[in-house]
């Protein structure tokens, strides 16, 4: 270039390309993330309501709950186990209220490993007589 001429040379537009370029990959990489985050959000709300679901169903029953079951919801890949323990009562006769402390885990398939989602709830039982 003439002395006086304005313009940018070739150093300076690769200089703008490579700053560009890491740029580019940031914002790829933020979006990557974001899209992840939204996905995991949405399997956690699915669950969510399969595990009150579930819930709905033990509280309909009027027996005590066993103290293990698993299972899977028909056409997901959640699958769930529920863990009952009585909650000690020294004083009831044996045809009382049985009152039990209810886990109910789900797990599903993550992009990493699987994900967990655990419910802590209480059931009052009342055993046949």
């Amino acid at each position: 270039m003439r002395a006086g001429e304005d313009g940018y040379t070739i150093i300076e537009a690769l200089c703008a390309f490579a700053i560009l370029a890491v740029v580019l990959v940031a914002l790829y990489g933020a979006g990557g993330n974001a899209l992840r985050m939204l996905t995991a959000g949405a399997d956690v709300d699915r669950v969510a309501l399969l595990a009150q679901s579930k819930l709905d169903e033990f509280a309909t029953l009027r027996s005590p709950l066993p103290a293990f079951q698993i299972g899977e919801f028909r056409g997901t890949d959640v699958r769930w186990r529920l863990e009952a323990h009585e909650i000690s009562n020294p004083g009831r006769d044996a045809h009382d209220l049985h009152l039990q402390t209810v886990r109910l885990v789900l797990n599903w398939p993550a992009l990493v490993g699987t994900s967990e989602y655990v419910v802590s709830a209480r059931h009052i039982g009342i055993e046949k007589q």
